[in-house]
């Protein structure tokens, strides 16, 4: 059994490393390490003086790791020098506001030209499948400046937390959908390291790094795409593992995978590949067929992704460490608001369960005020399968909003088996609720209207001076601004809709005239 398909079978979320390899894969004119020395140096040097630079360092025994981390810092200092004293220019900054803010011109150099790369035509497809592949991924760490990963994630619509230089690696983790960017990134260009200085001050951080991968090593194998065996951060994870495994090495190489990119070749071929000196053995991936690792590994189904464990279990252990001191845990509330949006004040004074269970919701039905109020606010908490639930549960004759949610479900690519009754009473309530509406809504109540009130409520002008009249009775004032409004503010509408939805709970003439209004006003803004 291959590698890949020894990972599907068990079934496990791998850990990924990703490298420069893959950003060149997928980008023009994407550098890997020397390229970038040399277009740094070109700024303000000769290339043959590069040529010449390096090999004297050559001669003095140094390794190619060495001499690029050398000549960073050398070019560190001089291109910053230039900067300064106008010799060069780099877009995004001016000498007064890197000194003002604290840019390092260098890292805003290296940082402008990973944000400027252009995506290779051709590469859609494997795109695609390598997201489909990263949010199967347990944890991911990159040395990768450029926020390819990132964009991943965003075009699956799946958050992922990133964790960038020193953050994350020192505080509490989940260890589930989490991205790593050990070397920094483009979007703070003050955490790209490069020099020597900048990797002397990381070898604690990937100490940490290695030790957060080894404590994972038994439930989850790793795989290496865009590295080779010269990277150092690699050799110095593989010989930390090899110091600490209880196992043999056909055990040891069933754990660590390195996708070796070898060009033209569309099989899949594993080695099982070694280290003599470091002691070490892994499966070496040989093969330029990406499609086909990316398609595997995206099979692992665990129920749900890491990025969906991550949510709950941070949800619950934020819960039991803000309330669990106090003892509050055994009050009992389940409720559709994001739990993450809340304070640690607002979870105190929340009455909160923490339910595992096999089921897909644990849910609180809403009220007709919790959907008014969901509805109509800017962060839509509201789970569209539970809106659902509860337009489904109402009469399709009932006047409720529905629009934002219809508008949801034609962007699913699949309706989700348990949720087709409620599509199904979703499309009558649409029959039920034509635009047309509205002119039967406004006929109604003008027959509803006292005529003594009527001269007085014309004379009002806006909504609020309606309101405030204090001779006339409420059913009145709401029949008026039902049948006015065609006419009336929209801003207006939506804000009277807002301060008076305890109008929505009440029983009685004036509960079914507000309901009308909110549904009319619906209709006009949002069309049927």
């Amino acid at each position: 059994m291959s590698f890949i398909e020894n990972i599907k079978e068990k079934n496990q979320f791998p850990i990924i490393f990703i490298g420069s390899g893959i950003t060149q894969r997928y980008f023009e004119n994407a550098p890997t390490w020397e390229e970038l020395i040399i277009r740094l140096w070109k700024m303000i040097h000769d290339e043959s003086d590069y040529v010449a630079e390096y090999h004297r360092r050559e001669s003095e025994g140094k390794d190619d790791f060495s001499i690029n981390l050398e000549i960073a810092q050398l070019l560190e200092g001089e291109i910053n020098t230039a900067f300064y004293n106008g010799n060069i220019e780099i877009e995004g900054i001016n000498p007064i506001a890197a000194h003002k803010e604290g840019i390092n011109p260098f890292k805003k150099l290296i940082s402008n030209i990973f944000i400027s790369l252009e995506k290779k035509e051709g590469v859609e497809e494997e795109v695609r499948l390598f997201s489909d592949m990263l949010v199967k991924a347990r944890f991911i760490i990159t040395t990768n400046y450029d926020d390819f990963i990132e964009q991943c994630f965003n075009d699956k619509k799946v958050k992922i937390k990133v964790n960038i230089g020193n953050a994350g690696l020192f505080v509490k983790s989940n260890e589930y959908g989490e991205l790593y960017k050990i070397h920094g990134s483009v979007r703070d260009s003050k955490t790209i390291s490069l020099t020597e200085r900048d990797y002397k001050n990381n070898e604690s951080k990937l100490a940490i790094v290695n030790a957060k991968i080894l404590s994972n090593l038994t439930e989850s194998p790793i795989i290496f795409l865009g590295y080779s065996l010269t990277d150092k951060n690699v050799k110095r994870l593989l010989y930390d593992y090899s110091q600490n495994m209880p196992f043999g090495i056909e055990e040891a190489a069933s754990r660590i995978g390195i996708v070796q990119y070898t060009k033209g070749k569309e099989d899949v071929q594993d080695v099982v590949a070694s280290v003599p000196d470091l002691g070490i053995h892994y499966t070496e991936i040989r093969t330029d067929n990406y499609k086909h690792i990316y398609k595997e590994i995206s099979k692992i189904e665990q129920g749900y992704s890491p990025a969906e464990i991550s949510k709950y279990e941070g949800a619950f252990r934020r819960i039991i460490e803000v309330t669990g001191p106090s003892k509050g845990l055994e009050n009992v509330l389940t409720s559709f608001v994001d739990l993450t949006t809340l304070s640690d004040q607002e979870i105190r004074d929340k009455n909160i369960v923490v339910a595992f269970g096999d089921s897909k919701y644990i849910y609180k039905i809403p009220t007709y005020k919790d959907y008014i109020k969901e509805y109509f606010s800017d962060n839509m908490e509201l789970d569209t399968g539970i809106a659902l639930i509860f337009l489904r549960k109402i009469p399709a004759n009932y006047p409720v909003p529905y629009k934002k949610y219809s508008l949801i479900i034609d962007t699913w690519k699949n309706i989700p088996n348990d949720l087709e009754r409620e599509i199904e009473s979703l499309e009558k309530r649409k029959k039920n609720f034509p635009a047309s509406m509205i002119k039967s809504y406004i006929a109604k109540a003008k027959k509803t209207l006292a005529k003594k009130y009527i001269d007085e409520l014309e004379t009002a002008g806006s909504i609020q001076k309606i309101l405030a009249l204090e001779n006339v009775p409420w059913n009145n004032k709401l029949s008026f601004i039902l049948s006015k409004i065609d006419t009336l503010n929209i801003d207006d509408l939506k804000t009277f809709i807002i301060d008076n939805i305890d109008f929505g709970e009440n029983k009685g003439m004036s509960s079914t005239i507000y309901r009308k209004i909110v549904m009319a006003y619906s209709i006009i803004v949002e069309g049927v």
